[in-house]
């Protein structure tokens, strides 16, 4: 193994693809140009431009903090989920690792995304889920990687 592929005691971070936020692309430029394109439509569902305006945004904003309020990283400590806004963390040690497994549907796997699930030890049912990785095998393989590095002593 290369230096490059060793796990070094500095992190890596991972942050979720644009890819993942494809449907919300659609659905903002359906809010702000839905109502424009179609008025006689948008006057039946009761939403005027101005509104189809606000929703876009409102939209925009929620891809705006999915993609930079939060992030994924591995380091000796284990595997982690960092949310910026508010600040919190949530860590599971290498030695707590059951089972990482990637799950993703037709769109993800059309789009080459895919969820990261790390399920822990404890409880099968508690799990971190890293949504929206790009590449997600090489992802998986990294903390596979890592997991038999830091487990086998």
């Amino acid at each position: 193994m290369n230096q490059s592929e060793r796990h070094p005691d500095t992190k890596k971070v991972f942050t979720t693809s644009w890819r993942a936020f494809y449907l919300y692309y659609l659905a903002i430029a359906i809010c702000w140009f839905g109502p424009q394109l179609n008025p006689d439509f948008a006057d039946q569902l009761g939403l005027s431009p101005a509104i189809g305006l606000v929703l876009g945004t409102l939209l925009l904003a929620g891809v705006w903090y999915l993609k930079w309020g939060q992030e994924y990283a591995a380091d000796s400590e284990g595997v982690m989920k960092i949310w910026h806004y508010p600040r919190r963390r949530e860590i599971v040690p290498w030695p707590d690792i059951a089972a990482i497994k990637i799950r993703c549907g037709l769109t993800q796997t059309l789009l080459g995304i895919g969820n990261i699930v790390i399920q822990k030890r404890q409880s099968a049912d508690k799990e971190i889920v890293w949504y929206g990785m790009k590449n997600p095998k090489q992802i998986k393989t990294y903390l596979e990687r890592g997991l038999d590095e830091f487990t086998s002593d």
